[in-house]
């Protein structure tokens, strides 16, 4: 495999992990009480709370030649996640799914 495909498989998964965790936690913490504001504030949280782990990771290996394209993937992957959790909570986000939306 190609050192390029790695770095995108890895950012691709990397990128499925945060926001996974991200809607695992929103919607596990939500409660139809809530406003429905604040399942973006738990998205964030959820898949945010592992950024420095991840990113750190990301640097280590970044900076090993034998895994550079591991870490340049991660943190690409990272990168896009927090990219799209910052737009989301921009524009105001909420899922179409929670009632009082």
């Amino acid at each position: 495999m190609a050192k390029g495909s790695l770095a995108v498989l890895v950012g691709i998964l990397v990128l499925a992990l945060h926001v996974g965790l991200g809607l695992f936690a929103a919607n596990w913490l939500w409660t139809g009480t809530d406003d429905p504001h604040q399942w973006m504030y738990f998205y964030g949280t959820g898949g945010c709370c592992i950024a420095p782990v991840t990113g750190a990771v990301g640097v280590i290996l970044a900076n090993n030649e034998r895994f550079k394209a591991l870490g340049v993937g991660m943190l690409i992957g990272l990168g896009i996640a927090l990219v799209g959790a910052v737009v989301g909570w921009a524009i105001d986000f909420t899922p179409s799914w929670l009632p009082g939306n």
